[in-house]
């Protein structure tokens, strides 16, 4: 449909459903094909629609074994929330049981890794000890005073105090 075709495009709709065009539109579909294309489109979807309706119709009413069959759904459904507590609990359960052995199994694990053999700890305990023989280098003179602190009074340097005397 043009653009200039999109006034009619309600007159359209209104002589497919009536089957009585306006005045103007008459007109309009003798000069223009493609709203008279439109126009036969939506005629053929009415026909369409026309003879789908009774069929519906005829099944809005349920079908005599609607009710037995809803009865029957719902009777299932309750049974199965009568079931439904006792799988929960049975979940519950084996998930317990299952948390229970998997700590227990690294505890133990745990503790057979813990264990080191004593030749390794010693070896263990000389590294700790090991000194790289460039640390004497390293220190700097004075370093026992830097890593003292002196109470209060107290100073780092031994001066010798002047007595009269000496004067």
């Amino acid at each position: 449909m043009k653009s200039d075709c999109a006034k009619w495009k309600d007159q359209l709709l209104e002589a497919a459903l009536t089957g009585a065009a306006a005045g103007g539109l008459e007109e309009h579909i003798l000069e223009c094909t493609s709203c008279a294309e439109e126009l036969a489109t939506l005629r053929a979807r009415r026909a369409r629609l026309d003879t789908l309706l009774p069929r519906v119709a005829q099944g809005a009413e349920p079908s005599p074994e609607f009710r037995a069959r809803v009865l029957a759904a719902a009777e299932a459904a309750s049974e199965a929330k009568r079931v439904r507590p006792w799988r929960v609990w049975g979940l519950a359960v084996a998930t317990a049981v299952i948390v229970a052995a998997l700590t227990i199994g690294l505890t133990l694990h745990r503790r057979a890794a813990g264990t080191v053999p004593q030749n390794d700890l010693a070896a263990a305990e000389k590294l700790v000890e090991w000194r790289a023989p460039s640390d004497v280098l390293l220190k700097t003179p004075g370093q026992e005073v830097l890593l003292t602190t002196p109470r209060l009074g107290e100073t780092y340097l031994r001066v010798p105090v002047k007595t009269d005397e000496e004067e």
